[in-house]
């Protein structure tokens, strides 16, 4: 097949209606049809969010790379726009991710050119539109290659760019590992994001995994935060539980020399599916972050039963650092949710339930009916969310550690076939999937009590 802006964009026409809604999200960005991994070159732009990703539409399943695109005043109504990137060049197997840069009032796309014929290469691409929509790739060759890279670098995976400002200063960072499979993050300097000049390196680090992948370098609260993605990262404790991880390191980044010093990292979330995280700085100052909602080497659901399409987005995320950690709050979703609710009578699978509950006395809230059902836990030691007992999709429990907190505020969002549990005061989140044949859920205490309170609201159509 001959991959095509043109013939992506009339294959997505022609069959977007031909994928099954049954589990589809209401609020959650998702393909038209096919396959959705990563958020790349996510960015505020002319008063609206942009969110792009990697794309296959031909199929369900991964697939050679293109660049989905779609918009949002809000980030939960998404318009989708024509695909941003194919793999159109001789030199592409793939338009592998990366991030974009607003520069000289263009939007700039920087991509890893994916080649693979039987020996896998990775080089740094560059497409720039004047209308945030059609993109034209700038020379029609990469712009940074292997020759560009420093010593004890592989040569294989070299990945993921992503431009960044800090103190008025452009860089360009890219995941990468060394020859002993250590992961890294090379920094490149740069006035105008076409020429670069090779700086530093982040890492190596245990932290980063086999390979660093996807990363993002910010201001935040007096700090710097880097977000990355590590691969085969070994499970230490509740940690790590995924074939690869997603965390945030504090710390200081040095414009002039490149280095990053690590104060604090840690995993961001510990549920099954969110991955690659990327950030949006909005017109109001707020950095809010956005991350693949699935996981690598997980069960696919839709499309192991023929739905025509896989993956979405969690919902945007607004953060902050407390006491030397990142912090994440659920960002403007009181306009979305404003229909309230009773608990113990039937409820759509669209909700937000906020819960108050003091620990001396274990509390578990069901959610479903009396044979398929998740539930969530609070003690004084966690706050436990547990998927096994669905019949759909079945999987095993999470949890976040809450230290002996006396009293518990826990943020609970389902748009259909998704979980994202946010737990007040406490720097990771727990997002997964969960899927229900019935089309209204229960919402119920296992045992009356007092010292709880739990209030549900639904989504005002």
């Amino acid at each position: 097949m001959k991959y095509t802006l043109d013939n992506a964009n009339k294959f997505i026409l022609e069959n977007k209606d031909k994928v099954n809604l049954k589990h589809r999200h209401k609020l959650h960005l998702m393909p038209e049809v096919g396959w959705m991994n990563d958020p790349n070159g996510l960015v505020f732009y002319k008063g609206e969010y942009h969110a792009f990703y990697q794309y296959y539409p031909y199929d369900s399943k991964w697939g050679p790379m293109h660049w989905g695109h779609a918009k949002s005043k809000d980030t939960y109504n998404w318009e989708h726009l024509p695909v941003a990137l194919a793999p159109d060049l001789p030199h592409e197997s793939g338009c592998f991710s990366g991030g974009s840069v607003v520069h000289d009032d263009k939007l700039y796309l920087l991509y890893t050119s994916h080649f693979d014929d039987g020996h896998q290469l990775q080089e740094q691409s560059l497409a720039i539109s004047d209308d945030g929509i059609n993109f034209k790739k700038y020379l029609d060759k990469p712009f940074l290659t292997v020759d560009d890279l420093p010593e004890d670098s592989s040569k294989v995976d070299f990945r993921d760019p992503n431009p960044i400002t800090i103190n008025g200063k452009n860089f360009i960072l890219i995941g990468s590992k060394n020859n002993n499979d250590e992961g890294q993050f090379l920094v490149y300097q740069t006035e105008d994001f076409k020429n670069y000049k090779y700086l530093s390196k982040i890492g190596p680090n245990k932290m980063f995994g086999v390979m660093a992948e996807c990363p993002d370098l910010f201001e935040l609260d007096g700090k710097h935060v880097l977000l990355f993605s590590g691969t085969s990262l070994k499970k230490d404790g509740n940690r790590f539980r995924n074939v690869n991880s997603s965390l945030y390191a504090i710390g200081n980044f040095d414009t002039e020399t490149g280095h990053y010093e690590i104060e604090y990292v840690d995993e961001i979330d510990l549920g099954h599916h969110f991955y690659a995280p990327q950030t949006i700085l909005n017109d109001k100052g707020e950095r809010i972050m956005i991350a693949w909602m699935d996981m690598w080497e997980k069960p696919y659901y839709t499309a192991d039963i023929n739905h025509n399409w896989t993956g979405a987005l969690t919902f945007a995320r607004k953060l902050s650092i407390v006491d030397g950690k990142l912090m994440q709050e659920s960002f403007n979703t009181e306009t979305i949710f404003n229909k309230e609710s009773e608990i113990n009578k039937p409820i759509s699978k669209v909700f937000k339930a906020i819960i108050n509950a003091d620990t001396k006395e274990e509390s578990v809230i069901k959610f479903g009916s009396e044979d398929d059902y998740f539930t969530v836990t609070i003690n004084k030691d966690f706050v436990t969310l547990d998927t096994d007992t669905t019949k759909l999709y079945p999987l095993e429990k999470r949890y976040v550690e809450v230290d002996n907190l006396d009293n518990v505020e826990i943020e609970i969002y389902m748009d259909v076939s998704s979980i994202e549990l946010f737990v007040k005061n406490v720097d990771k989140t727990i997002t997964t999937l969960v899927y229900f044949d019935e089309e209204t859920i229960n919402v119920k205490l296992n045992k009356e009590r007092e010292n709880i309170d739990i209030k549900v609201w639904e989504r005002n159509e």
